[in-house]
């Protein structure tokens, strides 16, 4: 095949053996630009999942939802001064107010099992903000800390604050990496960093069982802050 390729381009198209070995240089050279093309590709969408950044999203959830207004709860009374315990003054004041924070004193919600309807029945959460949260959730594989909702894209520190004691994580963590398992292509995770995923890979090429998270802090390279972050998601099956 390649001699008959050889005699087409020398004797009926009339090329030379420099032209010849010219187009195998331009070929060879579109190939490479090709390869590094995929490769920078895949390299840039892997760093930004790992920041977080909007770009990453998809056009639905990147739209940020209108911020709620914060509408004081309506005064009764005119405010005037009243002798006595500070409590029957504050009720005769805002009766309807210290009603309404009774109510609100005692809800609580999985976390790890809510789903978009009842994100949105909490006051400063829109569509916009339920979606994020479940689709973060679902990236991770699941929260094992309240304080993880901090990482949400746009998501206000302190809402996650001031909400924290009524979050629960419920079962944590669904979905785990299986270090002794995984190929290259399957280690995907908001935490982790391709460059961490080769040293992991590399060393485990000399040893195919990694039997615990100490044995990580043997692997030259390695950055342990990052897998400190990920030691909730790791699972060390053989």
């Amino acid at each position: 095949m390649r001699a008959k390729i050889h005699y087409y381009l020398r004797f009926v198209f009339g090329f030379s053996q420099s032209d010849i070995n010219g187009m195998h240089a331009l070929l060879l050279l579109l190939l490479l630009y090709v390869l590094a093309s995929f490769g920078y590709r895949y390299i840039e969408e892997d760093r930004l999942a790992s920041s977080f950044e909007p770009k990453v999203w998809n056009s639905a959830l990147v739209k940020m939802p209108k911020p709620r207004e914060w509408v004081k709860y309506p005064v009764y009374k005119k405010w005037e001064r009243r002798a006595g315990p500070t409590s029957n003054f504050k009720r005769s004041i805002f009766p309807g107010y210290v009603r309404k924070l009774a109510q609100n004193q005692h809800w609580t919600l999985d976390i790890n099992m809510a789903d978009s309807i009842a994100w949105v029945g909490l006051k400063g959460i829109g569509p916009g903000f339920a979606k994020r949260i479940l689709a973060y959730r679902q990236r991770l594989g699941g929260f094992h800390a309240v304080l993880q909702l901090k990482e949400v894209y746009g998501l206000d520190s302190v809402w996650v604050e001031e909400n924290k004691s009524h979050l629960k994580i419920g079962t944590g963590v669904f979905r785990t990496l299986r270090v002794n398992q995984l190929a290259w292509n399957e280690f995907r995770h908001p935490y982790l960093p391709y460059a961490q995923v080769k040293l992991l890979l590399t060393y485990r090429k000399q040893h195919p069982y990694i039997s615990s998270f100490e044995e990580l802090g043997q692997i030259h390279g390695l950055d342990m802050g990052i897998w400190i972050r990920l030691k909730p998601y790791l699972s060390y099956e053989p």
